[in-house]
């Protein structure tokens, strides 16, 4: 039986130093780590306030959100080769399973873990290419049923990329056996405005609408759409939906995921998670932009990865790093 998990100790957030993540050179880990830290959200709300003849800073909710408890560890990374987790989303076909790939440097091919970190499953992806994976998401299938994860090569630290690529893959039905392969359809995407290094997609569980977020080191950061998938290897150019800016911390967007059932959208920062209600009738990008919750965010290295476990209000977070904790928060719904 696998001990009772700890929980971690809560403290004020600290506003961390920015800075670049620098390319790990033969794959390794990238280097460096910075504090985050969370605090209930009275207490947030008191470090959001603007100092003398500053600019006020975006508004908080205090109405709306997640009722949040403790942060807890529920695992960890297994020992191997997912040694810089980017991204993760829970399946849709499989309980209490996550799935977790690598940021650039690694082979085109992402994993499946338990909720606790152990390893189900690898699966190779045919037919894609694995220059700068930034973020995971799981949604409806171009063609409009069954579930499919889409894997997000968006990243573009050094300004360079003319076009994006988003992979997507039918869900494994199965996770038994070595390892797993699955064939991409590859959706080839521009930006209106020129290059933009990103690190969050969201895919919209009822229409399959993508959105991106661009991450910026202060200011605002943009917000694109494309309301449908095109055909397989024609290219398409996002729409400029809005802008979004946090509220407190690193302005460095870094993950995000859209609830199950469409009621909400999670997003990450270098430094807070977010949290956006959402009706059914809107768009995510009309969602980003009411006045976020700030939710609890747990002490890690480099943190990126976010999700929501299935059949309520939890989610997950992982940091990058060998044998990166699994920390899972518990919520109740808004």
């Amino acid at each position: 039986m696998s001990p009772t998990p700890a929980i971690e100790i809560l403290r004020a957030p600290q506003l961390p130093p920015r800075r670049l993540r620098t390319p790990r050179p033969g794959g390794g880990p990238a280097p460096g780590a910075s504090a985050r830290r969370w605090a209930a959200p009275a207490l947030a709300l008191s470090l959001l306030l603007p100092a003398c003849g500053a600019s006020d800073p975006p508004e908080v909710r205090e109405s709306g959100c997640p009722r949040c408890a403790g942060i807890t560890r529920a695992g960890a990374l297994p020992q191997g080769d997912i040694d810089e987790c980017s991204g993760v989303v829970a399946s849709g076909l499989h309980p209490d399973v996550l799935y977790v790939h690598n940021d650039h440097g690694d082979d085109p091919r992402f994993f499946a873990i338990g909720l606790n970190g152990a390893l189900r499953a690898e699966v190779n992806v045919a037919g894609a290419a694995a220059l700068d994976w930034e973020d995971i998401a799981r949604g409806p299938c171009r063609t409009g049923g069954g579930s499919c994860l889409f894997l997000a090569d968006i990243g573009d630290n050094d300004g360079e990329r003319d076009s994006y690529t988003i992979y997507g893959v039918p869900e494994p039905e199965t996770l038994e056996g070595g390892p797993l392969a699955s064939t991409a359809e590859v959706f080839v995407l521009s930006y209106p405005d020129g290059d933009h290094d990103a690190e969050t997609l969201l895919v919209h569980p009822t229409t399959g609408a993508l959105t991106l977020v661009t991450k910026v080191n202060k200011g605002t950061s943009g917000v694109y759409e494309l309301p449908a998938l095109p055909a397989a290897g024609a290219p398409a150019t996002l729409v400029r939906a809005g802008s979004i800016e946090p509220p407190a911390g690193s302005a460095r967007f870094t993950g995000g995921d859209v609830h199950p059932d469409g009621t909400g959208v999670l997003l990450r920062t270098s430094s807070h998670v977010l949290y956006y209600p959402m009706t059914l009738d809107q768009t995510v990008a009309q969602a980003l932009a009411e006045p976020p919750c700030v939710l609890p965010s747990p002490d890690e290295e480099q943190a990126e990865a976010i999700a929501w476990v299935p059949g309520g209000w939890d989610y997950v977070t992982i940091g990058e790093g060998e044998e990166a904790p699994i920390h899972r928060v518990s919520c109740q719904a808004p």
